[in-house]
């Protein structure tokens, strides 16, 4: 049972930040679901992440883990709020 918890779970960071990647120039460019379930789909991830990593008491491994998350969203919605300079 833990085993399969660590396969899926490492399959489902790689996912993620496949996902992250794959949509990091054309996230401005979706509608307002497409952007939500990107945006949740990444923070649920790394909420989960990081929230099982604090309660089996390795509170440092948290932290970095909830800093990556929180760099990995900004660096996706930062294209957002940016203007486009090549129009």
């Amino acid at each position: 049972m833990i085993f399969g918890h660590i396969l899926f779970g490492t399959i489902a960071v790689i996912g993620v930040l496949l996902l992250e990647v794959g949509f990091y120039r054309d996230f401005a460019h979706l509608n307002l679901t497409q952007k939500l379930g990107i945006f949740l789909t990444v923070f649920g991830l790394f909420a989960t992440t990081s929230l099982g990593i604090f309660l089996s008491g390795n509170y440092l491994a948290g932290v970095i883990v909830s800093v990556i998350g929180i760099l990995l969203l900004g660096i996706l919605v930062r294209p957002v709020f940016s203007t486009d300079k090549s129009k």
